[in-house]
């Protein structure tokens, strides 16, 4: 019986026909149909993939880990959890509702978003990373002892919170007939974390609204029987507390989040404020993925992908990329040397699994679909990109 050396096995390919999977030549090499608990070496050998074994039992989702800390982080039945990976033991930090889990490290700390809003983990504490807007305040008339002349006078609040300010309330007007004093009621705060309310005001007469005083929250009410001496202007008017949502990233000093089709961002350096009227992206289809780079933004739609050109959110392009449709939440970021095809000098590039296998997309928009002559057929509702020692591994549903 005749015996055939086995050339340099490539890995799968089932795109060709049968009779071209060996390729011939100075270098023969051969594709399979398919390879089950085998992975392909780069000289083109076979080695049995290592054996799994279960970690724990109990249901942990969304799990990550910091690059910078080293900490695990997962879901547990409605909690946020953090996690020792060497023993599985879990410690609660928060209620965060039965949904995935997103995460990001933001000024040394991890922020975390899900169904019930943007958190943060400090190394001690988890806390709400938002504030609340508060409503307006009534000013009424005190009495007619006071000096403030008779002229209108504009209000509003915000509250205070580790040094966070929310956004500012409406703004509550009155008109002063005669000479006088007015009373300010400030409404009752419930959270737990707000420690001071800031009071805003106007000059006699109307005009840009300034700080006037900065009271504990226990404070329900002021008496101004003089115009005080304001201070700055405020600075968060129109803004309401950032939103939630999936695929939550960081750059260029705000957060990104999506909902469906829209992609929100926050204000610049402030990351738990957002302007609802300008702060946002909206696409024709439902968003599944975005992976930030040095020169844009990579999103994945419906039966394509798009990169949003530029650096500054007022005028960035959106190029529409000929890419087969991706799968939903699989895209990572991985540095371009570690993938031959690309000539990027070691900056980030995003990676996600399409139809057609892995794409790359470089930090100045250029597209690389890399097995798109080998693969095709591939379709997931959902998928999960991870780098495990050399090899990229995507779990697919």
């Amino acid at each position: 019986m005749p015996y055939k050396k086995l050339p340099r096995l490539r890995g799968i390919d089932n795109v060709r026909e049968d009779e071209e999977l060996e390729q011939l030549g100075d270098s023969p090499s051969l594709f399979v149909r398919d390879a089950v608990n085998v992975n392909f070496t780069s000289a083109g050998r076979v080695e049995l993939r290592q054996a799994m074994n279960l970690a724990t039992d109990q249901a942990l989702h969304s799990l990550w880990q910091s690059p910078l800390h080293k900490d695990c982080f997962a879901g547990l039945n409605g909690q946020w959890c953090k996690v020792n990976p060497v023993t599985w033991e879990v410690q609660p930090l928060i209620q965060c509702g039965a949904g995935k889990l997103f995460h990001v490290v933001l000024n040394n700390m991890v922020c975390m978003a899900c169904e019930e809003g943007l958190f943060s983990y400090d190394g001690q504490t988890a806390k709400r990373m938002t504030i609340d807007t508060p409503p307006k305040p009534q000013a009424s008339v005190s009495d007619s002892s006071g000096s403030l002349e008779a002229m209108s006078y504009n209000f509003a609040i915000s509250w205070v919170s580790a040094g966070l300010e929310s956004a500012l309330s409406e703004m509550e007007h009155i008109e002063l007939q005669q000479k006088g004093s007015l009373q300010l009621l400030l409404p009752m705060c419930l959270d737990p974390m707000v420690t001071h309310v800031r009071v805003y005001m106007s000059d006699a007469g109307g005009g840009e609204l300034r700080q006037a005083t900065e009271l504990p929250v226990s404070n329900l009410s002021l008496n101004l029987s003089i115009l005080p001496e304001l201070g700055r202007a405020a600075t968060f008017q129109y803004l309401s507390p950032m939103k939630t949502g999936s695929f939550l990233r960081e750059w260029l000093g705000r957060l990104w989040v999506v909902r469906a089709n829209v992609l929100y961002f926050s204000e610049a350096m402030t990351y738990h404020l957002t302007d609802d009227r300008y702060n946002f992206i909206q696409f024709p289809q439902r968003i599944r993925f975005i992976e930030p780079v040095d020169g844009g933004i990579w999103v994945g739609l419906a039966d394509h992908v798009v990169f949003l050109r530029g650096q500054d959110v007022k005028s960035m392009s959106i190029e529409r990329k000929a890419s087969r449709a991706p799968m939903y939440g699989s895209s990572t970021l991985l540095h371009s040397d570690m993938i031959k095809e690309l000539s990027q000098g070691g900056a980030w590039c995003a990676v996600w699994l399409a139809e057609n296998g892995f794409v790359a997309g470089t930090a100045d928009g250029q597209l690389a679909e890399l097995q798109y002559q080998t693969i095709q057929g591939i379709s997931a509702e959902s998928c999960q990109l991870v780098g495990f020692a050399d090899r990229l591994v995507s779990v697919v549903n």
